[in-house]
């Protein structure tokens, strides 16, 4: 009796035993991450595996010893973005640009090892504004602009700051590069007063107007700075008064106790901001215009609501005058959206967005700070959109209803606006969402060889190149693979690139330069293409 208790109880033991040596192994990853320039081993490095598709795979997290190793165990399979982070340092690829991560695909039982990750020292930019007579400036803000080599590429607003009590301002963890630097002064206090000058002062004129490093007021004429992995460099301004410009208008239909404010915006790259009180019969005037694009806006309080209107002007070398500002009311638009053959059990977490849009890439830039209003869906995918106001816009979609899913139509008065619409009052808009968009994946390849980490864009015929919603876009693994789902059915480009920063893709210029290194499909609904995509140089102006 004694021996077949024990027998019974092995069988247990044995069956696990079988199980184990039958169990698929999970998956490891491990490597390295040193310092550039050099070889230097980086520790205390945060390395973040998360799962592209989560409901697949999982989020795992390790950090570097004292030698630079990470080791990543028990991983599920499935595809990855490995992402780094550690204070004061920037992941670059071999190539020493700029990465967000490497995309991985990772097989179940597989041993990922001999991993190399290289991290670039960031850069700082710190300095001190001051007046002619060496007082400090304070609460002046300071925009700080990326420059690229070429001449294709406007400079892009990277940051902006504003000077302490002291006139002292810091930018910290830029990536090594050129940079051009501005400061910005705050909204003349003069132009807010309630008493008006009966006649022009030389003195009223001369003002503090932006200036771009080293002490220019003119954009093109401004100076970059180079910044080395490492640096810690000191840009300083003397603030000099310079002649400056006016705009006079008109604001009509509302009355002063509605408290109207008359604010000036730039258009370009430098958002600087002026504005004025409006008098009693209306007039206002903006002291203090240097030369330039500005958006003209008037709001007023009326019944809880806002009341605004707009209005673009352009200063050149002398004063604007006949600005005519009518403020109108705020309006709803009611909408609903509309779900193909597949109505989704999540659909309050869907959302819809109405976003501003300009009719040209200068005024795409300027809108690029614009707000947006979103709107979530009820149960039965009705939205509201409140406090519009006219203007040119694109409506979106966001929730996450399928990997095929996408917005098919934007429907007023029956007639499809997706590439964009004039709002100019209560209207009402409805939004068709399918769920057969097409697919396209393949692999890309360079001198023959798998192109890992570059990004595949589908770009779509050029009516739709400003709903930016309507692009699609990949990256490529280990191995050189991508995918592309939900695809609207029509015409597309599709393009390979590394070193592109991203949205550039987007500039009506840089496609037009790439013509002949894009691949054109046709895509049908439910389609799927398989294509073997050749890497395309990006040129140095364009990086």
């Amino acid at each position: 009796m004694k021996h077949i208790c024990l027998f019974v109880l092995c069988l247990p033991l044995l069956s696990l035993s079988l199980c184990a040596q039958g169990a698929p192994k999970q998956a490891s990853l491990s490597g390295t991450v040193i310092k550039e320039p050099g070889d230097q081993p980086l520790k205390k490095v945060i390395l973040n595996l998360v799962a592209e598709d989560q409901k697949q795979g999982g989020n795992y997290t390790t950090d570097t010893d004292v030698e630079g190793h990470f080791l990543f165990e028990n991983v599920e399979p499935g595809r990855y973005r490995l992402l780094l982070e550690k204070t004061g340092f920037h992941p670059i690829n071999p190539r020493g640009h700029h990465t967000d991560g490497a995309i991985l695909t990772v097989e179940r039982g597989q041993e990922i090892s001999g991993l190399l990750f290289q991290m670039l020292q960031s850069a700082v930019i710190t300095g001190k504004v001051v007046d002619e007579d060496g007082d400090p400036m304070p609460s002046y803000g300071v925009s700080l602009l990326k420059r690229y080599p070429g001449k294709a590429r406007h400079p892009e607003l990277a940051a902006e700051e504003r000077t302490n009590d002291l006139g002292e301002y810091r930018f910290s963890g830029l990536f090594p590069g050129q940079y051009f630097v501005a400061v910005v002064p705050p909204p003349d206090i003069r132009n807010f007063g309630h008493s008006r000058e009966s006649q022009r002062s030389a003195r009223a004129d001369m003002t503090y107007l932006p200036t771009y490093y080293p002490g220019t007021n003119d954009g093109t004429m401004a100076a970059p700075i180079d910044l080395r992995a490492g640096d810690e460099l000191p840009v300083n301004f003397t603030m000099i008064p310079s002649h400056s410009f006016r705009i006079h208008g008109i604001v009509t239909g509302i009355s002063v106790n509605q408290k109207p404010i008359v604010q000036l915006v730039s258009r370009g790259v430098i958002q600087s901001m002026n504005g004025s009180d409006v008098a009693a019969d209306g007039q206002f005037e903006i002291r203090g215009v240097a030369p330039g694009s500005y958006t003209v806006m008037v709001t007023a309080q009326a019944d809880s609501q806002t009341l605004t209107d707009r209005q673009t002007v352009n200063v050149v070398a002398a004063d604007v005058d006949g600005v005519k500002l009518v403020p109108v009311r705020p309006f709803t638009v009611s909408g609903h959206v509309t779900f193909e053959n597949n109505w989704p059990k999540n659909i309050n977490d869907c959302s819809a967005y109405l976003r501003p849009a300009g009719e040209s890439d200068d005024e795409e830039r300027s809108f690029a700070s614009s707000g947006t209003t979103a709107a979530q869906l009820d149960r039965i995918g009705n939205f509201t959109w409140t406090g519009v106001t006219p203007g040119h816009y694109v409506a979106l979609f966001n929730g996450d209803v399928g990997p095929n899913a996408y917005l098919k139509a934007v429907l007023i008065g029956g007639n499809d606006y997706t590439t964009g619409f004039n709002l100019t009052g209560p209207t009402s808009i409805d939004l068709v969402v399918g769920f057969r968009g097409g697919m396209v994946e393949g692999t890309v390849v360079d001198h023959d060889k798998a192109a890992g980490n570059v990004t595949v864009v589908a770009v779509p015929e050029k009516k739709y190149r400003r709903a930016h919603e309507r692009f699609g876009t990949a990256s490529t693994d280990q191995y050189g693979h991508f995918t592309i789902r939900g695809l609207a059915a029509g015409s597309y480009t599709i393009f390979a690139w590394q070193d592109l920063d991203a949205t550039l893709y987007y500039d009506a210029a840089f496609l037009k330069s790439q013509e002949d290194n894009g691949t054109s499909i046709k895509v049908e609904e439910e389609s799927r293409q398989l294509l073997q995509l050749k890497l395309a140089s990006v040129p140095a102006e364009w990086q």
